[in-house]
């Protein structure tokens, strides 16, 4: 493959993320390879939505640091043994309830051991500007009175623990096939988001986690001047240049 072929395919990937209208889906646009159905995500591969790099990751023994990878699972899929995000309607592995079934999507993130602790679902950062508003969704929330399941969402700078928020108790089927959309906003300046078990289950306990949105602050936003359409059409121009003349002159030692 030539230096321009690389530029081009480099390019519209890296141009192709932030096109996914400000949420991270897992679709298979959010990947220059496609989603696929168990694909273990690297801590270190950052997600770009609307100016902001995302990483998606647990932290596993509670000591600050992420080391243990998320999952991709595929919706409906039917998985031998439990590797799985969630058990809806009827026992439906990974599969929405009625009405739902487009807003989950073809995909979600799990857990990389499906129904074991956990520890702490880590969102990490990194923007030019503030990001002082957030919000995603966790799915299948349900249980019984004796076995529940709840989770406790919380927004930090840094170490400061901005807002924390917990969801519906899962103690019934209300919510069984179905997200919970969590919410953040008017927040200084968010550079992580921890996500935690807090039900009363001991086994059995799965997060499956879609449809991620974080939001810059918007008046600095309009402050900051982008170039023409046409300086970066040149600036492109020039970039499929250089990179053609590095190509010719490698092309004799193939």
């Amino acid at each position: 493959m030539n230096i321009v072929k690389v530029v081009c395919f480099s390019s519209l990937c890296s141009l192709s993320l932030p096109a996914v209208a400000g949420v991270i889906n897992f679709e298979s646009e959010d990947f220059c390879h496609g989603s696929h159905d168990n694909h273990v995500i690297d801590i270190h591969h950052a997600f770009q939505v609307s100016g902001v790099s995302v990483t998606f990751g647990f932290d596993t023994d509670a000591d600050g640091v992420v080391d243990a990878p998320a999952v991709i699972e595929q919706s409906g899929n039917k998985d031998k043994g439990n590797d799985t995000g969630f058990w809806g309607i009827g026992g439906a592995k990974d599969v929405a309830a009625p009405g739902y079934k487009q807003q989950l999507g073809n995909y979600f993130i799990r857990q990389q051991r499906p129904y074991k602790p956990f520890g702490v679902f880590t969102i990490l950062y990194d923007s030019a500007l503030p990001v002082t508003a957030a919000s995603g969704e966790i799915w299948d929330i349900d249980g019984n009175k004796r076995n529940t399941e709840q989770f406790k969402v919380s927004a930090f700078n840094q170490n400061r623990l901005l807002d924390s928020v917990l969801s519906p108790l899962g103690n019934n089927m209300a919510l069984d096939g179905k997200p919970w959309t969590f919410g953040f906003s008017g927040l200084t300046d968010i550079t992580k988001i921890e996500i935690e078990f807090t039900g009363s289950k001991k086994s059995g306990i799965g997060l499956a986690f879609d449809n991620f949105s974080p939001i810059q602050n918007r008046q600095l936003l309009s402050a900051v001047s982008v170039p023409e359409p046409n300086s970066l059409f040149i600036l492109s121009l020039g970039i499929l240049a250089f990179a053609g003349r590095k190509s010719l002159a490698f092309v004799d030692k193939k």
